[in-house]
């Protein structure tokens, strides 16, 4: 069986990103299982118990060996984060309701709720509020702390999500996780909060103790951006690939952040040297009215459909790798 490294060191890589705090447990089992059918070989999850078992048993409906990463991050990143909603100052416009790419948002008593389980934080949901109803919080535990009852699972990664302005908070928390972890990590961050001097610098410091090859850099371009299927969504994740590329860090490379069916032939275009791509809102988005039904693992019609969108998506990735 080809592990995880040979998968990266072949450039044949391709992720699937469930969400860092996606929880709803009956989803990820669908997603894993539809998109280890159609080749994606690695999958990211929340470092949750439930989550893990989910997403197993979407491996096991695949009779697929495929890798498992779970996720973890700190305060300041946005994949660890919730919206809540404000009854003081909700309208009931129904703006948040119909973007929401998750179905998180719900009506109840005539009022409008975020069931937390399916929330990802990606505050679509924020940006089209009419009246500021919508608030970000943080269900923050440490890293540390979030990894500590998984460390006895079978994982075969650990991402540390830590988009953050707060060098010194990100680094020690880096040496936490690899103090209780020491199998293959991956450091998932965009350049939003740090110049790229400093985030090269910083990377450096992070990468000081590690063997060479032996962490992954997932470049989140444009975090949860990817709905759409354009050069211009993944153009970010593209640019700073570039950016690890010039710096010759010894890490592996994913693209994220934005990435859609055109991420992987841009680089390629941009002579951009990457490893593979991890893949979320776009994939998530093409299979969610495939697999939003009870009786999706009884309907082999549903199934078949949802493999041959995420296979085609899967054969146009792999075809630039």
């Amino acid at each position: 069986m080809e592990t995880l490294k040979q998968k990266l060191e072949n450039k044949k890589c391709l992720k699937l990103i469930c969400g860092a705090g996606n929880e709803n447990i009956k989803e990820i089992e669908k997603l894993v299982y539809v998109y280890a059918m159609s080749g994606f070989n690695f999958f990211d999850i929340c470092a949750k118990k439930d989550v893990l078992i989910a997403a197993e048993n979407g491996l096991k409906r695949a009779d697929s060996k495929a890798n498992i990463c779970v996720s973890i991050g700190l305060k300041d990143d946005v994949h660890v984060s919730k919206a809540v909603i404000n009854y003081q100052k909700c309208l009931n416009c129904n703006n948040c309701l119909s973007v929401c790419p998750q179905n998180a948002i719900y009506i109840e008593d005539n009022k409008y709720n975020v069931d937390d389980k399916k929330c990802i934080g990606c505050f679509k949901c924020f940006d089209v509020c009419k009246n500021s109803a919508i608030i970000v919080e943080h269900k923050y535990k440490a890293p540390y702390t979030m990894l500590l009852p998984l460390i006895s699972e079978k994982l075969d990664c650990v991402e540390f999500h830590c988009t953050s302005d707060k060098e010194d908070e990100i680094i020690d928390n880096w040496y936490k996780i690899k103090s209780l972890y020491n199998g293959l990590l991956s450091i998932c961050l965009d350049r939003s909060k740090l110049g790229d001097d400093n985030l090269i610098n910083m990377l450096k410091e992070m990468l000081k103790k590690s063997e060479p090859y032996s962490v992954i850099l997932q470049v989140d371009g444009k975090p949860m951006s990817g709905s759409e299927d354009n050069y211009n969504s993944t153009l970010q994740t593209v640019a700073f690939a570039k950016l690890i590329n010039d710096a010759k860090l010894p890490v592996y490379i994913l693209l994220s952040g934005g990435t859609n069916s055109k991420s992987t032939k841009l680089a390629k275009e941009c002579d951009v040297n990457v490893n593979g791509v991890a893949i979320g809102s776009y994939a998530r988005k093409i299979v969610k009215d495939y697999i939003k039904d009870d009786d999706f693992f009884v309907n082999e019609l549903l199934q078949k459909k949802a493999i041959a969108v995420a296979k085609e998506l899967a054969q146009d990735l792999l075809n630039y790798l």
